[in-house]
């Protein structure tokens, strides 16, 4: 997900390591989600299902630092409505 200096970097300016899930908190609550046409085959995030020649929600995020970078995460439609009832981040 993150680069492999990522917490190497927030160690040395004196932010705490973080961890897979920790980052994946964040980008599910400030993740921007659209409907979307999978033209690419993607990997749903929470079935692991192929996303290809469909509509799917693409969640979007962009991580602000010393560069910023845009992080995309694909859900199926079906399950992204199952995880959005669910409550806060299935």
């Amino acid at each position: 997900m993150f680069g492999t200096n990522y917490n190497d970097h927030r160690v040395a300016m004196g932010y705490s390591a973080k961890s897979d899930q920790e980052a994946d908190e964040m980008f599910y609550k400030y993740a921007t989600w659209t409907r979307k046409f999978a033209w690419l085959p993607h990997r749903c995030e929470l079935t692991r299902k192929i996303i290809w020649f469909q509509h799917g929600y693409r969640g979007h995020m962009i991580w602000y630092g010393e560069w910023s970078t845009n992080e995309y995460r694909w859900h199926d439609l079906q399950e992204h409505l199952f995880w959005t009832l669910k409550g806060p981040h299935g």
